[in-house]
């Protein structure tokens, strides 16, 4: 898909970002009389201390009224589609989100990306979802259950466990599901993925499963002869000597159980769909990542957040800003797990990638803030 990524633009927007919180929002202020003096630079807070600050996160013209609005937590939707897109999920699926709570929504709001029209959208109930009993919690889900049974497919987001507890109500439905964790574990999870590619291992076009309900896909998993199920490699992944014929037929691969096998037909998309396809996800800065099949890397967002390496007094770690939400503002704010992180631009994409500090092999790091180098693409 493209894009046209400029270093000097990304840091362009970010002051502009910084300097509007400075002047309107509450808590920045704040923070220039603690100092007694004008600041440069936000003080990194971390996203778990926003949690009872919403009121002061919010411009002194625009307070936040919870009599009025729903929490601006909730974001709009478009986060989560432009991360699923980078993902590689299903483009006509609808998109089953689990959430602790019912949202009023019918459809994600068309993203950034140039993905014409929005995509239905439901909410499932977690499972530790507040409710009356059990009766009332399949009334609440039905209406998303609806929707995958309607389209025979759906895309399901989610942590593990609630994506292992919601998955059997999707009995035949083929269904990608897409995990949600913090930034930090998505990085570990790509790096760990790359380590395990091996020569003799080979990414194809199409996903084998794990798990088969009634003859139908419920999530995709990397299988291979010797690696271990919760890999979380991009694309599907098959000994050199099986091809990709095998995966997309139906037979079983070798050393697996019969019930281990790929749906007959094509891919859900035209390039491969990541197995144990991952988003990145903090409860206040919302959908950030999402690891991109093409090269394994996490890509950031980089159209919704900003990333700012620096150093804390735990290490190296990154402070995000939201370029394009208002109410809250959130400006140099460390997502929850983001110990031992910075970013870098993707060797194989030109765009900003989050990392460990330490990367094997060249992978160039972003031009420091207020630089005038200016790099140009045409990618994510």
């Amino acid at each position: 898909m493209p894009a046209d990524f400029s270093v000097r633009r990304w840091e362009r927007a970010r002051r502009r970002v910084v300097a509007t919180a400075f002047l309107r929002v509450p808590f920045y202020r704040d923070q220039w009389a603690a100092a007694g003096r004008a600041l440069a630079e936000p003080e990194p807070t971390p996203s778990a201390a926003l949690a009872d600050q919403l009121h002061r996160l919010c411009p002194f013209a625009r307070p936040f009224d919870p009599s009025l609005e729903p929490s601006p937590w909730i974001g709009d939707g478009r986060d989560l589609r432009d991360a699923l897109a980078l993902a590689g999920a299903p483009r006509r699926a609808p998109v089953l989100e689990v959430r602790p709570a019912v949202l009023d929504r019918r459809t994600l709001a068309g993203g950034v990306l140039p993905w014409g029209g929005g995509r239905r959208y439901g909410v499932l109930l977690a499972p530790g979802a507040r409710v009356v009993d059990g009766a009332r919690r399949r009334a609440l889900d039905a209406a998303a259950l609806g929707l995958a049974a309607e389209a025979g497919q759906a895309i399901v987001v989610g942590e593990r466990a609630a994506l292992d507890a919601v998955l059997p109500q999707l009995e035949g439905v083929r269904v990608c599901a897409v995990e949600r964790v913090p930034l930090g574990q998505a990085v570990r999870a790509a790096r760990a993925a790359a380590a395990a590619r091996t020569p003799q291992t080979r990414v194809v076009g199409g996903v084998v499963p794990d798990r088969v309900v009634t003859g139908r896909m419920v999530t995709g998993r990397m299988v291979t002869d010797h690696a271990a199920p919760d890999h979380a490699l991009t694309g599907h992944a098959v000994p050199d000597h099986t091809a990709a014929d095998q995966a997309l037929t139906g037979h079983a691969l070798p050393g697996h159980a019969a019930a281990d096998r790929a749906v007959p037909g094509p891919p859900f998309t035209d390039h491969a769909v990541a197995a144990g396809a991952m988003v990145a996800h903090d409860p206040h800065l919302g959908y950030l990542a999402a690891v991109v099949p093409a090269c394994g890397q996490v890509h950031l967002l980089w159209r919704h957040v900003h990333a700012r390496p620096f150093e804390s007094p735990g290490g190296p770690t990154v402070g995000l800003t939201a370029l394009r939400r208002r109410r809250a503002a959130l400006v140099n704010v460390v997502p929850d797990d983001a110990e031992s992180l910075t970013t870098a631009l993707c060797p194989a994409h030109g765009t900003p990638v989050v990392t460990p500090p330490v990367q094997p092999g060249p992978l160039p790091r972003l031009a420091p803030l207020g630089s005038t180098t200016q790099i140009s693409f045409t990618t994510h």
